[in-house]
């Protein structure tokens, strides 16, 4: 079973909030704040008014997001009234965390920017990083990696400029998050770790309540229990203290974790559904999907399948409320784990399905090398500014000793060769500067491409023998039984060939891996080699392949070249399954706008009305839009079918 996921807090918003003191002197013990605020607000105008319904939204935000939301939009139209740009943008900054709390992910994207606008209009440097902080959270939600980190690192540019301790310590603790995702704990730790330190060192405690609850998460990953449930204790401690009843929950997932992972279950799902009932009572759909999928993986350990259905469907709901996709995905998977333990093939084949689909759209989506060399490029560029500063320091110097030469040396010529000899020296050095970054970047991409063969090899050597062991198994079983039950028996061999497809698609997705660019040689190669197994399963079938010499060693990247082989594969495959043709052509050409592919068959064709929303025919044209380009089907009884394929030259290295 693959490995639960341990919670984290995103460090909170980044709100800045003017207090005025009309409405900070002491109140009547009897009033809460909010209406105490609510009073005030009356007597109020302009600024005044304007910074109090910013902290009613922020006070609201904790308990009723409706009104948080009211009282945010109120604040803009009072900052638009006094046009102020600094206003203004703290109020769409309001609103946008309101969407956040919310789990409604584009809306909140869609505030963040706008204040990011604003600010940037009135360069406020820590405002700007304060957005670009927001967004990265935002997206990161979302589970687009990429954007949150590239937004992550802006962010830490402006608050390394500002020497903005908590700050940096916030956006560190972000940036941990996202290595922690994608299971790089290693790294994840050194920057949670980092969090930590600058926390202690501001005396910043709800910093520190945060930074905590992230070690107890990822302290669980390197089976360092003891310590794990200390920090997730101090965590949890930290927040009822400072008044976020709505953050206790992720430090209680994290103690359930904890449990789980000890096969204390009892204590384990006490905590869970204390964890779950949380965020559901402040309506964190996310949190609620995620909690929920490690619940579900707890329960098929204790074997408690029908309960770990139930979740199971439960999260997936929660994570479409939020638009969580690798949420969503997770479920699916569990799913199917739940239904095949259970004895219900059909439906785990179903779920297994699913998670097939979505795992291979947040491959597609995510391009994870990328994402990881945002931290490289960060690092390089601030090496870069420190070598720079360095050479305009030793370009002082140099002006300084030529400016003593000139006045202790009594001839030019001497003057012109200590000017000759340190040019030389400076270009010297500037060539060993760019050896060295040359040196650097072939050494990095060797270090990935290691990496890549490495994965590639763990999954043939390790997933493929374990499927072609359930192969054999079943084979085995098939063998040693005399199976007289035919729906059984068709049971195992719809389970021989769902294992021996996976195997097809592995050695596929193998392939794509261990190349940096596929040229259309190759997917001549790969698609004949598919043609020539169909032609065995299909003998009264004529196939031809055809492809225009000129495009022999035209290349496009591994992505672009593994979802042209599948959606060929697939429309060759439709066409054998249920058109009954006696011709398929597959035809690859150049055209004047880039490049055509065409899979015609002489079939029987269908009725677009009625067959035009299937999922083939719709995953088809998925897969051509991702990569730029444009599918058309084309069909009619008795008229055959004819897929066509049109892709920009320009769209080839995406």
């Amino acid at each position: 079973m693959g490995k639960a996921k341990t919670f984290h807090m995103k460090s909170l918003f980044a709100l800045v909030l003017f207090l005025t003191a009309s409405w900070m002197h002491p109140q009547n013990p009897q009033t809460s704040k909010t209406d105490s605020l609510k009073i005030a607000l009356k007597k109020q105008t302009g600024q005044q008014k304007f910074h109090t319904l910013c902290y009613l939204s922020d006070e609201y935000s904790y308990s009723d997001l409706d009104q948080a939301l009211s009282y945010g939009k109120q604040a803009l139209a009072m900052a638009k009234k006094i046009k102020s740009d600094s206003c203004i943008a703290m109020a769409y900054n309001a609103i946008a965390n309101t969407f956040q709390f919310r789990s409604e992910l584009d809306s909140a994207v869609v505030y963040h920017r706008k204040s990011l606008q604003s600010r940037m209009k009135i360069r406020d440097s820590l405002g700007i990083a304060d957005s670009y902080n927001n967004i990265g959270i935002a997206f990161d939600t979302k589970g687009d990696f990429q954007q949150a980190l590239n937004n992550y690192f802006k962010a830490l540019y402006y608050y390394d400029k500002k020497n903005d301790i908590s700050k940096q310590a916030m956006t560190y603790t972000n940036i941990g998050i996202v290595y922690k995702t994608h299971e790089d704990y290693k790294k994840a730790l050194t920057y949670y770790r980092k969090a930590y330190d600058f926390y202690v060192k501001a005396k910043d405690e709800f910093g520190i309540t945060v930074s905590s609850g992230n070690l107890g998460s990822i302290l669980i990953n390197f089976s360092r229990y003891k310590e794990s449930l200390k920090y997730s204790e101090m965590a949890r401690k930290g927040y009822q203290k400072l008044g976020y009843d709505r953050y206790t929950a992720y430090p209680i997932g994290n103690m359930a974790m904890v449990y789980d992972s000890l096969h204390q279950f009892d204590i384990a799902d006490k905590y869970y559904k204390q964890s779950i009932a949380q965020h559901e009572k402040f309506e964190n759909w996310f949190e609620v999907a995620n909690t929920g999928n490690a619940y579900a993986q707890c329960l098929i350990k204790q074997k408690r399948f029908a309960e770990s259905i139930a979740v199971s469907e439960k999260a997936k709901a929660s994570a479409k409320k939020s638009d969580a996709e690798l949420v969503e995905t997770m479920a699916n998977e569990n799913l199917a784990k739940a239904y095949a333990k259970g004895g219900h093939f059909q439906k785990a084949y179903e779920y297994a399905n699913l998670y097939s689909i979505g795992k291979d759209s947040l491959f597609r989506k995510e391009k994870t090398k990328a994402i990881f060399e945002l931290d490289a490029k960060y690092q390089t560029e601030k090496k870069e500014k420190l070598l720079l500063l360095k050479e305009v320091e030793a370009k002082q110097r140099n002006l300084w000793l030529m400016i003593l030469g000139f006045l202790v040396i009594t001839t030019i010529a001497g003057a012109a060769l200590i000017y000759r000899q340190q040019k030389l020296r400076n270009k010297q050095q500037e060539q060993e500067h760019r050896l060295e970054k040359a040196i650097a970047k072939i050494e990095m991409q060797n270090k990935l491409q290691e990496q890549r063969l490495s994965i590639s090899r763990d999954l043939h050597d390790n997933i493929g023998a374990q499927l072609t062991f359930i192969i054999s198994s079943v084979d085995n079983l098939k063998f040693a039984f005399d199976l007289k039950d035919s729906k059984l028996n068709g049971k195992l061999d719809n389970i021989s060939g769902f294992t021996q497809s996976t195997i097809i698609e592995l050695r596929d997705t193998i392939w794509a891996m261990n190349s940096d660019a596929i040229t259309f040689e190759d997917l001549h190669m790969r698609i004949m080699n598919f043609i020539e197994k169909a032609k065995i399963a299909a003998e009264s079938i004529h196939f031809r392949f055809e492809i225009d010499e000129k495009l022999s060693h035209l290349a496009c990247s591994s992505i672009v070249g593994m979802n042209i082989y599948r959606t060929i594969q697939e429309a060759v495959n439709n066409a054998i399954k249920y058109s009954n043709a006696t011709e398929i052509l597959v035809r690859i050409a150049e055209n004047q706008d880039g490049i055509s592919i065409e899979i015609i068959d002489d079939g029987n064709g269908f009725d677009m009305e009625t067959a035009i929303n299937g999922n083939g025919l719709h995953n088809m044209k998925k897969r051509i839009r991702s990569i730029g380009g444009a599918a058309e089907i084309d069909s009619a009884p008795g008229t055959g079918t004819r897929v066509s394929i049109n892709l920009q030259k320009e769209a080839l290295n995406t």
